[in-house]
């Protein structure tokens, strides 16, 4: 792609173009899908007629990406007077990032990942309707971690803590038995609930929340614990991650990504809010678009889950379970679902 947008800006045949690969971290979907950064350069060597080396300040870079789609989804359930879950029903509208990113991998103009994460969830759900309402905003559109599964899990997975509290279930029980055809995310949710030790007395102001999520090929649920104080701030302690990928050949390698992709999934899910005024993005730097800074950082602790029968993805999967486990565990302290993000937005802050 690279190859490509620099002809294409030195309006030159491909042949005529040399690309010296580096490596991506810290692109995350932004320098590998978007070459705009590669056009500018290339046009602006090719009008002082010598190399030249293109540095974004952040401003530039937060002002000028392309962003996450701004997403909704609406749930109904319908449950017996056991409290068994019978029916799901999901709409989930927002724009499409294939639709704006990559119309090429649109399929008669649906959008065949708008609905990762809720139309291919493991649960045995007897009834289950997932729709998809596409809306479209002058607000361009790029792959971010995970993708649809990172906003959808959050979605499913939140329902289903209410549904469990509403009804008297506990999240962890209520979510095994809908597992009941699907070993393999049992597993990891079992892995994940013993190691953090589901069940048992917490301290004093002290909870737990649990999340689950199949994506990329592999399956990984998260156990997060937190501690809430007097003044509605809260801490995080510790985060529990299983993970199923299948099989392993470096296990530093797998424990490197989960806890990149839970320390992105976090900064997100506690402050990554970008408005619009006038047509701009508002936020420009760390001041108004902080990240999670070291004091903040939970320990976490990694446990891998072999089933040995596939080859599965480790560098997103870890981050869809994340927000929702958050969530449930401040749900579980204050008795109030949480059904948006980032946090900050809702009045909750770390302390």
């Amino acid at each position: 792609a690279t190859l490509k947008a620099a002809a294409r800006a030195a309006k030159v045949e491909e042949g005529k173009v040399e690309v010296h690969n580096t490596q991506l971290g810290g692109g995350f979907g932004r320098r590998g899908a978007f070459q705009d950064f590669v056009e500018q350069a290339v046009r602006i060597a090719k009008v002082v007629g010598r190399p030249v080396k293109l540095l974004w300040s952040r401003e530039e870079d937060t002002q000028h990406d392309f962003y996450r789609p701004a997403s909704m989804a609406r749930f109904t359930a319908a449950i017996d007077e056991q409290g068994r879950l019978l029916g799901l029903r999901t709409r989930v509208s927002a724009p499409s990032i294939l639709a704006s990113a990559r119309p090429q991998a649109m399929r008669g103009g649906l959008d065949p990942i708008a609905l990762q994460g809720i139309a291919d969830q493991p649960y045995a759900i007897p009834n289950l309707l997932a729709d998809y309402a596409l809306r479209e905003l002058p607000v361009p559109l790029g792959f971010w971690r995970s993708v649809n599964h990172s906003q959808n899990a959050f979605f499913r997975e939140c329902f289903l803590d209410q549904i469990a509290r509403e009804t008297g279930r506990d999240p962890y029980k209520f979510r095994s038995e809908l597992l009941s055809a699907a070993p393999k995310q049992l597993a990891v949710l079992k892995t994940a609930a013993d190691k953090a030790g589901w069940g048992q007395p917490l301290p004093r102001g002290s909870y737990r929340g649990i999340a689950l999520e199949t994506s990329y090929g592999s399956h990984c649920a998260q156990v997060a614990e937190i501690k809430l104080n007097g003044d509605g701030s809260f801490k995080l302690l510790r985060v529990v991650c299983a993970i199923d990928s299948g099989h392993v050949v470096n296990p530093d390698t797998i424990e490197a990504q989960v806890e990149s992709a839970i320390v992105y999934g976090l900064t997100a899910a506690l402050f990554g809010e970008i408005t619009l005024n006038g047509g701009r993005i508002v936020q420009g730097n760390f001041h108004d678009y902080p990240m999670l800074l070291l004091k903040d950082m939970p320990l976490i602790e990694t446990h891998l889950v072999p089933s040995g029968d596939f080859w599965g993805g480790v560098g997103e999967p870890p981050l869809p379970p994340i927000a929702p486990a958050v969530c449930n565990a401040l749900y579980a302290a204050t008795g109030k679902p949480i059904h948006a993000l980032p946090l900050s937005s809702q009045g909750l802050r770390l302390s």
